[in-house]
């Protein structure tokens, strides 16, 4: 079970991150880097693609449970990701 601290979420507001709020269901929204940023290299052409992770959430006490998590592609391609590889995001997140 993947958590960040809820107080995270005002960071994460101020940096960029799209944050919805709706009682308990927390979605969070982010363009990851390109694929030539992650790659930290000029060769090839990966940019053109618009992706955003859509992370959604439960707010339980002061944490926010990870439920689920989707790459969107363009505007309407929708990819179910492993939750398992947000860890390291998670960590981040925590470490604000």
């Amino acid at each position: 079970m993947i958590k960040i601290k809820l107080s995270s979420l005002e960071v994460l507001r101020n940096s960029g991150y799209e944050i919805i709020e709706e009682n308990e269901n927390i979605i969070i929204r982010f363009a990851p880097p390109s694929i030539n940023e992650a790659m930290s290299s000029d060769e090839g052409s990966y940019e053109g693609i618009n992706r955003t992770i859509e992370v959604i959430g439960l707010k339980e006490n002061n944490e926010v449970i990870i439920l689920d998590a989707y790459i969107i592609e363009g505007n309407n391609k929708k990819r179910k990701l492993d939750i398992s590889e947000l860890e390291l995001w998670a960590e981040y997140i925590n470490g604000l």
